[in-house]
């Protein structure tokens, strides 16, 4: 069957709250006053289909929100963007998970997070169907969908490989026994794209090529590492690998650059680019994310990322 859409964006949708510059938490009933407070659509995969979805692609979301006010906002602002929201769950009896962020004045972001509906929610077999239709099936968010971790995630890697669409996958945060529930997916995904401190916690170094090769001979296909600051590393099967520099911008807060990075390498696969491109387009959705407030922050369109990606001057190594 040939795909109905560009990019499934399958896993955990989080509502974000952000305030900044946050440099301490007022002592008693007292107040501080502070600069901005915004609301995004978060989580490892609502902080990617975001971006997917304004940089041209035809997106759909999978997952779950509770039965609450956040989920309408949520809904409501996915739908703004353009992006299918049919098979989003609502799931009776669950608030919509969500995290407040106190940002600091460095643009680093301590969290206080509620588990919700994405730790309860499993895909259902009408859902999983049509996710497969998508061009690519991203799954974000191993290691925090509870219900959903293990043979569940691998069976719907593996249904969209047996559809002959392309598998990407992404973490939320890792711990060393994320390993455990990461291995038996590796085989089914064709682009494994995490952090360097994620790589790091499960396999004991901050060597992205050591980590990229330690995913591959567990079976991924290609791993295209965030080194934050310092830009990006891929690898792939046949030991082709580069790195490519971040871009030089003003950085306010980095809430969902790493989800951001993801959304620009699927829009990049999306339209055939070499991986060097991919992975370009990538950072430079990413930088853009970095100097506002929140998932997707200043990033508006196609065009004017690549106008970004063209025109942004490349991060000196430190």
């Amino acid at each position: 069957m040939s795909p109905t859409h560009d990019v499934s964006v399958c896993g955990s949708y989080i509502l974000d709250i952000l305030g900044v510059p946050v440099s301490d938490i007022p002592p008693g009933g007292t107040r501080y006053l502070i600069d901005e407070i915004r609301l995004t659509v978060a989580g490892t995969a609502g902080g990617t289909v975001v971006p997917c979805a304004r940089l041209g692609l035809k997106a759909l979301a999978v997952g779950a929100v509770g039965a609450d006010e956040k989920a309408d906002w949520v809904l409501d602002a996915l739908r703004r963007d353009g992006i299918d929201v049919s098979m989003m769950e609502r799931m009776a009896g669950s608030p919509t998970s969500a995290t407040i962020l106190p940002i600091r004045p460095d643009g680093s972001r301590p969290a206080l997070h509620a588990r919700g509906a994405s730790a309860r929610w499993r895909i259902s077999a009408a859902a999983q169907a049509r996710a497969c239709e998508g061009r690519i099936v991203h799954l974000g968010g191993v290691g925090s969908l509870l219900a959903m971790d293990g043979e569940p995630s691998r069976a719907l890697l593996a249904d969209a490989r047996k559809a002959g669409r392309t598998t990407t996958l992404d973490l939320i945060s890792a711990r060393p026994e994320t390993l455990a529930l990461l291995e038996p997916l590796l085989p089914e995904v064709d682009f494994f794209m995490p952090s360097i401190d994620e790589t790091a916690v499960m396999v004991g170094t901050h060597d992205p090529a050591a980590c990229a090769r330690f995913f591959i001979e567990r079976g991924a296909g290609a791993c295209a590492i965030s080194l934050g600051g310092e830009g990006s590393f891929v690898m792939t099967r046949d030991g082709r690998h580069f790195t490519m520099p971040a871009f030089e911008v003003p950085v306010r807060d980095t809430t969902g650059c790493g989800d951001a990075y993801s959304g620009g390498f699927i829009a990049g696969l999306v339209r055939g680019w070499e991986l060097t491109e991919c992975a370009r387009l990538a950072t430079a959705t990413a930088a853009l994310v970095a100097t506002g407030l929140g998932s997707g922050a200043n990033l508006v369109s196609f065009d004017e990322t690549v106008r970004a990606m063209n025109s942004l001057p490349v991060r000196k190594a430190a």
